[in-house]
């Protein structure tokens, strides 16, 4: 009988409490910093240039090789030249981000990329710059 009474009371403090749960895509929801999304290159502010010198650290740290890097010689040093990253078996880990000595890839806030075909999913390398654009707060209005 008493646990009775203590479920009706544990119940009847539940109706007045807020939801857990949010009416998704109508109610937006709250990304936290330090949230791990799509991965991204990131711009040198300064020349508007790819800060990745395509050494390919990433592309050997990937567990699920989803990256790939096609770098090019010349002038004594390396350039990128091409970057591929396959959404649909990228799990986010954030290993790219890790072993990255120029930091030049981050992890954005974008998780968010259903499509019917898989092949939308393989992004190259404007594509992950066009990432950029989009802040925390940005990626929830647009």
């Amino acid at each position: 009988m008493i646990r009775i009474f203590k479920n009706f009371f544990i119940n009847f403090g539940n109706l007045f409490r807020r939801p857990g749960t949010v009416l998704y895509p109508q109610e937006k929801i709250i990304v936290y910093e330090g949230s791990r999304g799509q991965p991204k290159l990131k711009l040198n502010f300064d020349t508007l240039e790819i800060i990745c010198n395509g050494c390919g650290d990433c592309e050997k740290a990937c567990p699920h090789n989803c990256i790939s890097v096609k770098k090019e010689y010349k002038e004594g040093d390396y350039y990128l030249d091409g970057f591929y990253l396959n959404l649909g078996i990228c799990s986010f880990c954030g290993n790219c981000v890790e072993v990255c000595k120029n930091h030049a890839i981050e992890l954005s806030y974008r998780y968010q990329m259903s499509e019917y075909d898989l092949e939308s999913l393989k992004v190259e390398k404007l594509d992950l710059i066009k990432q950029a654009e989009y802040s925390i707060r940005d990626f929830w209005v647009k």
